[in-house]
């Protein structure tokens, strides 16, 4: 069975991304997943120190509120991350919380077997290309951490009051969709793979 963790970066509950991950996420549940959410801003924890330890270690050797969160992660085969536009770029919560993630991008600490991981991005202003850049750029790191395939991006403009999207039923649907899509490509590549998710 496969395990989808979302990760949340607003420091809203329940605002716009947040509300597309959880869908996303019930997309995966329906799908077949074990899911998990974590809302970064519930937690207390420092960015990357660049201390390197992680390369010897295996793991980022950090012990605060994120040290959890990323061997979740180490054993989900399915990420999903959220966050709104703050600045041109994902919310500090998100980016600090990204940074850690350099323990994974070392040869024996690479993550094991196929995976599958999107972005959820949203933001006030009207469709921006700019803005989808910024979540390419982010994603374009996935495959750094491990074998992710297919990798996607959903980025959402327009959504200006915090509960925007939870009135929007063709924005939950679309996310839902992209949480069964991620579980069931992962499925297909697993068994093709002769991997057990």
């Amino acid at each position: 069975m496969s395990h989808a963790v979302g990760i949340s970066g607003s420091p809203r509950r329940g605002g716009n991304s947040e509300s597309l991950l959880r869908a996303a996420l019930d997309g995966a549940r329906e799908a077949g997943a074990e899911v998990e959410l974590v809302r970064l801003n519930d937690l207390t924890y420092v960015g990357c120190q660049n201390c390197e330890a992680c390369i010897a270690a295996g793991h980022c050797v950090r012990d605060d509120d994120l040290a959890r969160v990323l061997e979740a992660l180490r054993a989900a085969d399915v990420w999903l991350l959220a966050s709104p536009i703050y600045f041109c770029a994902v919310s500090g919560q998100l980016k600090t919380f990204f940074d850690r993630c350099w323990c994974f991008i070392h040869g024996p600490n690479k993550l094991d077997g196929p995976r599958a991981g999107a972005l959820i991005l949203t933001y006030e202003a009207a469709r921006s290309a700019y803005y989808h850049q910024v979540a390419q750029h982010l994603t374009a790191y996935f495959n750094w951490f491990g074998d992710f395939a297919p990798v996607e991006i959903l980025d959402e403009p327009s959504l200006g009051p915090a509960d925007a999207a939870s009135k929007r039923p063709d924005l939950l649907a679309k996310a839902a969709d992209l949480g069964r899509r991620l579980v069931a490509a992962l499925a297909r590549r697993s068994a093709a793979s002769g991997h057990e998710p």
